[in-house]
């Protein structure tokens, strides 16, 4: 296929060269003397699978021929040719070992570093490792370091790095895959200065950016028949930028430094690097541009010099378009509707962003007319179906089981999927969810699922079934990893099996149940590895590994529309590529913070600097704005703050406008009214229709019959003040619906105080017993309120404040013999029909046969003017009481009502009785009632509440916020 030659053969692919048709080409034509035979003895290396698969698609066009092979080159420590080397561990194994001996280090030095961290530095510590073996770097090497001018943290990294010393050396029976891949290479350049093989065997596609890569491709280079084929080479650096690159410190962030760097390993020049086919860019011009525009920091001068050598730039960036939009959502929008178009035309569209964010964006934003892409990304598995049901019981083992936890257990897809229907399983599960939101408790228990079955029909075997299932897992529990994973897969499988179910239902069924179930085997056979840890630890563990898998289904994409990450991107071919989400921090990313080794000592140390990625990240760009039609598109502005447009963007911008007479600012608005036009139509796209006039406040009136005849005094208030949140509980019938995780709230608090104060009353103990008190509300906090910290909280408020209470006390029990307490009263208005209902707090009766009403409050105790308009509860048991409203008591003359505030104030509020009497009140209320029998009055929202900003549940359903309480009610008389 080549020709001899005394010089290493370089070959390079411009940007914007399809690179596998590119490659197939000029296989083809240096090829075409070569025999069947000799064709298939053809070796082709490249650096990743999509890159093998494209290659293939090129050769399965045509015509029919024998295929070269085609390989992997991190493959080849898997080579079944090297059978002399012992085979690579699982990198899970790995990982086990090292988090038992980080495990071991915390433990014998705590401040060493925190448990928390434990995973993370086990993964750091693993890819640390992993580096070190593929660049060749020993831990002698990295002990040796000068650290003189470091600070105390250095004995601290040593210290895990000496944990990394027993994996290195010729010593490891079971070498890593990084540290076997280098063996292989090394063991391969050796044997073929020997005997060198004659056939072609060609390095494709790879910047050898690795140190074994590199290797690899440095004895390729010398074979008789040996090739290397760079991907995006630029033919139009100047030989001065070349030679200026020679300090990895300061030019390591250029897109070409890998090139730089392969030149001074394999021995090559610029002038060296020859075409590799006849294939021409896409936009030649636009490649100078660009290439001009990424010149290194230090001779970004040239700019003055070669800047006028570019032409007219209004056609070096014809086809390329910058969309600035005003938000990520704005950003997605604009490039699904773009992406949508490219289908209408007929045209492939690739998106590449290193943003996974925006990517999903784009395709949610895609669903609007039924197109999914074809991500190469694929979906993290620990989002999948089967991946959130394995973290969600991962997260519940260990733990005491919250209502909360229960119902996302059973509301997932894969819970009860064994049934064809699951209609049975869901509405149990609603029934079930509704009586834990009203009645609780925040830990439900077996028992109270099967208190709750038999409540109604049908519910036992699910109940049942579910008690004997899920209720054994709460205690935190040490054990073998293969034991948790165990009892995590035997708990997940019977959830999605269901009460009938005898298998796992569709946990392990379609592409994600797949790889979940490959993820667990994996855990499983390297589990004797891990050691004993405890439920946390292995939840933690578990949703780590699961994190790093992927679920990939590449024939549910559409054909023409594809995400590609930065590195799919570098060996395709589309008719549009557009480059989103093109900030400062996502392209180029960010460098990880590194806890082991800064810059400056990884450079001394001969391993990869934080730049090499921004290198590589600069290359793909590079490789992919030089397409036939390209997008640039970023934010302007993030979810919380103003964005940086991405150091390329940056340059390229400011090469334009500094090139006026070449065009360069009428060039850059071009590119931006093209991309404002795009702008424009998604944003009407996505506007609302504007509304012919503003939602008006309700005032409903519905008809007589269906207005509420029966309410409590604390209801008054309520209609009073907000009246359409009677209409909706009373007529419409819609309760609230309680939070489905209980919190330590006010009202729960004001409940156990009343519960505590009715005891405490009711069980005559002394008005002053004030060991009695708090014992009693010892236990009800107890039982009651479940978390130890609120409930100490509580205690503690109630002690602060029982000495005030009981002195209060002390003289409230003098004015009387007798008490009710809890007392429930009710009367009818004969002239509305409307009934007045009461439960009273307490009830004193003095030895004369008046009656003292009291009410606790644990908030705010309202003031007699409030009483007087607003709050008439205790106003209105005074006038049931003189009526007879408590049957046990009869009509008794009321002496006096008083509010008893249990809080930090402990102050008292008495009803104003004199300027309001019973009688009076009671005229009153039957007037308002009459009033609202009325078939004009309406249930006005929010008619008089003490604040504005105050909460009524019923905001929601009378759209409040559309109108404000400014507005005229309009009353609507419903039939």
């Amino acid at each position: 296929m080549f020709e001899p030659t005394a010089t290493p053969r370089i070959f390079g692919s411009a940007p914007g060269v399809d690179f596998a048709q590119s490659l197939v080409d000029g296989l083809v034509a240096r090829g075409r003397d070569m025999s069947p035979h000799d064709w298939a003895k053809t070796e082709i290396y490249v650096n990743t699978t999509r890159m093998q698969r494209r290659i293939r698609e090129v050769f399965d066009a045509g015509p029919a021929r024998l295929l070269p092979r085609i390989r992997l080159i991190t493959d080849l420590a898997d080579d079944p040719r090297n059978k002399q080397m012992p085979p690579a561990i699982a990198p899970l194994r790995r990982r086990f070992e090292l988090l038992q001996a980080v495990a071991k280090l915390i433990e014998q030095q705590p401040d060493i570093a925190p448990r928390a961290a434990l995973y993370d530095l086990s993964d750091s510590l693993a890819k640390l490792m992993d580096e070190m073996q593929g660049e060749g770097v020993s831990p002698d090497t990295i002990a040796a370091l000068d650290v003189s001018d470091q600070s105390g943290h250095w004995a601290r990294s040593l210290a895990f790095i000496r944990i990394i010393s027993a994996y290195f050396g010729t010593s490891q029976d079971a070498p890593d895959k990084e540290s076997l891949q280098r063996l292989v290479v090394e063991t391969l350049a050796d044997e073929w200065a020997k005997a060198p093989p004659t056939h072609p065997i060609i390095v494709a596609g790879s910047t050898g950016s690795r140190g074994a890569t590199a290797l690899f491709m440095q004895a390729v280079a010398k074979l008789p028949q040996g090739a290397i084929i760079l991907p995006g080479y630029d033919f139009d650096l100047p030989d001065p930028v070349w030679q200026a690159m020679d300090d990895e410190m300061t030019a390591e962030d250029h897109p070409q430094f890998r090139f730089r760097r392969l030149m001074d390993i394999i021995g090559f020049a610029p002038k060296d690097v020859q075409a590799w086919s006849g294939a021409a860019p896409a936009h030649p011009a636009r490649n100078h541009l660009i290439s001009l525009s990424l010149r290194p920091a230090p001779v970004t001068s040239q700019w003055l010099s070669e800047g006028p050598s570019l032409g007219d730039l209004t056609i070096a960036t014809q086809g390329l378009s910058l969309i600035e939009a005003a938000s990520p959502r704005a950003e997605a929008e604009t490039i699904a509707l773009r992406l949508r178009q490219a289908v209408e035309d007929g045209i492939t569209a690739a998106l590449i962003s290193p943003d996974r964010m925006l990517t999903r964006q784009v395709t949610a934003a895609l669903d609007r007319w039924d197109i999914k892409p074809d991500d190469s990304a694929g979906m993290p598995l620990q989002l999948s179906p089967p991946g959130r049901m394995l973290r969600h019981v991962a997260d519940m083992i260990g733990k005491p089981l919250t209502g909360e936890m229960l119902l996302i257990l059973l509301k997932h897809p894969l819970c009860n999927s064994t049934e064809t229907k699951r209609g049975p399983h869901l509405l149990h599960t609603r029934e079930l969810e509704l009586h834990l939101r009203r009645h609780g408790p925040p830990f439900p228990t077996a028992d109270t699922l099967r208190g709750w079955a038999a409540k109604g029909e049908g519910r036992e075997d699910w109940a049942h079934w579910l008690a004997d299932t899920i209720f054994d897992f709460a205690e935190p529990c040490t054990l073998p990893l293969a034991d948790h994973l165990d009892r995590h897969i035997a708990l997940t499988e019977a959830l999605c099996a269901g009460p009938s179910g005898t298998d796992a239902g569709a946990l392990w069924k379609e592409a994600a149940g797949r790889e979940a179930r490959k993820t667990c085997d994996a855990i499983a056979q390297d589990a004797e590895f891990a050691g004993i840890m405890d439920s946390k630890d292995y939840a933690a563990l578990f949703g780590a590994i699961l994190s790093e898998g992927v679920v990939r289904d590449r024939d549910k994409g559409h054909p023409q529309i594809l995400i590609w990450g930065t590195l799919e991107a570098r060996v395709q071919g589309v008719d549009l590529t557009i480059l989103g989400g093109m900030n400062d921090g996502t392209w180029p990313e960010a460098p990880a913070p590194d806890p082991w080794l800064n810059r400056v000592m990884r450079a001394k140390a001969g391993l990869l600097l934080p730049e090499r990625r921004i290198g590589l990240s600069a290359h793909d760009y590079q490789q992919a704005v030089a397409g036939k039609e390209v997008w640039i598109t970023r934010a302007k502005r993030s979810s919380d703050a103003e964005t940086v447009p991405s150091r390329w963007i940056n340059r390229l911008t400011n090469l334009l406008r500094g090139l006026p007479d070449q065009n360069g600012d009428t060039a850059l608005k071009a590119m931006q009214d093209r991309g404002q036009e795009w702008l424009e139509m998604a944003a009407a796209l996505s506007r609302a229709d504007q509304r012919s006039a503003n939602t008006p406040r309700p005032s409903p009136c519905p008809p007589v019959a269906a207005r509420p005849d029966r309410l409590s005094v604390t209801q008054i208030k309520t209609l009073i003040r907000d009246p359409f949140a009677i209409y909706a509980q009373k007529v419409l019938r819609l309760k609230p619906l309680d939070p489905l995780a209980p919190n330590a709230d006010a009202p729960l608090r004001g409940t156990i105080v009343h519960e505590i104060l009715e005891n405490f009353i009711a069980g005559g103990f002394a008005p002053d017993d004030r060991d009695a008190l708090m014992q009693i509300a010892r236990d009800c906090f107890a039982a009651k309120c479940p978390w130890p910290t609120i409930r100490a909280q509580w205690i503690a408020r109630l002690d602060k404040s029982a000495d005030a209470f009981l002195a209060d006390e002390v003289t409230r029990q003098s004015l009387s013999d007798s008490r009710v307490i809890e007392k429930k009263g009710e009367i009818t208005l004969p002239n509305v029909g409307v009934k007045l209902t009461c439960k009273a707090d307490r009830i004193d009766i003095t030895a004369d046969g008046h009656a003292l009403v009291y009410d606790y409050k644990t908030g705010v105790v309202p003031s007699a003017k409030q009483q007087e308009k607003f709050d008439k509860q205790l106003l209105l048991e005074a006038a049931m009481i003189e009526r007879g409203a408590f049957a046990d008591i009869g009509a008794l003359p009321v002496k006096a009502a008083t509010f008893i505030g249990v809080n930090a104030a402990m102050g008292t509020s008495d009803a104003p009785l004199a300027k309001n009497p019973p009688d009076q009140v009671w005229a009153e209320l039957e007037t308002l009632f009459a009033h609202w029998m009325q078939i004009n009055r309406g249930y006005t929202a929010r008619i008089a509440l003490f604040l504005k900003t105050d909460y009524s549940p019923y905001d929601h359903l009378s759209r409040f916020g559309e109108w404000d309480t400014s507005d005229t009610p309009k009353p609507q008389v419903l039939t």
